[in-house]
């Protein structure tokens, strides 16, 4: 009889038991359900950011590109651009280094050719902004109160023309300059002023360059300045024989 109550005991015991334990199972059971289920949710939020995230990158990524492509095309053209201006630079360079190599080598020829001359001062040389001026004073090339070259003014004409044809890429401009004394009574009927005495000396030194010292006219230019563009002044017997001059300038062709 004892032992029937006790067995009763024990097996309801057992059944609470079993009961308590399942409870207390299932709670934790649906804790960690909904923990889990938290974390999906937060989980598929954060995949749903990283969607869009990476949308917004395949986009900007795509802009970059098309901006790189452009920057690109941009820097290519830029770059043939400099590449011609560099090559036009280099072909101006040398072309100016030729122009003042052969107006120095001209230069030396002018002046061994009429070395005599340059040391008496009759015949002066000067390099100008690329140019090469050649001044002759009158008295050398023409006689006073004259229009026609003189004997000794051909010679010299004739030694300086051997020079000037050797290089065809100069053109040669012949500048007639007087003083400011009026012309005299010998000249006067055919030249009232000083601008027809300079113009015609002038035309005189080119056409004698052109026919005996055989440079091509198309080389050749005569103008004249009558006493307006002097060297010194007028008012000293010095000044005024500097101003009678003949300027033959030798200027690149372009």
């Amino acid at each position: 009889m004892y032992r029937k109550p006790s067995l009763f005991v024990l097996c309801s015991l057992l059944l609470l038991l079993s009961a308590c334990v399942s409870k207390s199972k299932y709670v934790q059971l649906e804790a960690e359900h909904a923990d889990a289920k938290h974390k999906l949710e937060y989980t598929e939020t954060r995949l749903g950011y990283t969607d869009e995230s990476r949308e917004k990158c395949i986009d900007s990524l795509a802009d970059c590109q098309g901006r790189f492509k452009e920057k690109k095309l941009q820097l290519s053209q830029e770059m043939e651009e400099l590449q011609v201006s560099l090559e036009e630079s280099q072909a101006t360079i040398d072309k100016q280094t030729k122009v003042i190599r052969d107006l120095h080598a001209t230069r030396i020829k002018i002046e061994s050719s009429l070395k005599e001359q340059i040391e008496s001062q009759e015949i002066k040389l000067e390099e100008i902004e690329g140019k090469l001026k050649v001044t002759l004073v009158d008295k050398i090339l023409f006689d006073p109160g004259k229009v026609e070259i003189a004997k000794r003014g051909k010679e010299v004409l004739l030694e300086l023309a051997d020079t000037l044809r050797e290089n065809k890429d100069q053109n040669i401009v012949v500048e007639g300059h007087t003083d400011d004394v009026p012309i005299g009574l010998g000249l006067i009927e055919k030249y009232p002023t000083n601008w027809e005495l300079s113009a015609v000396r002038a035309v005189g030194v080119v056409r004698f360059l052109q026919e005996k010292g055989w440079l091509e006219p198309e080389r050749l230019t005569a103008t004249g300045y009558s006493y307006y563009k002097p060297l010194a002044s007028n008012d000293t017997a010095q000044g005024r024989r500097q101003n009678r001059r003949i300027e033959i300038i030798l200027v690149p062709k372009r």
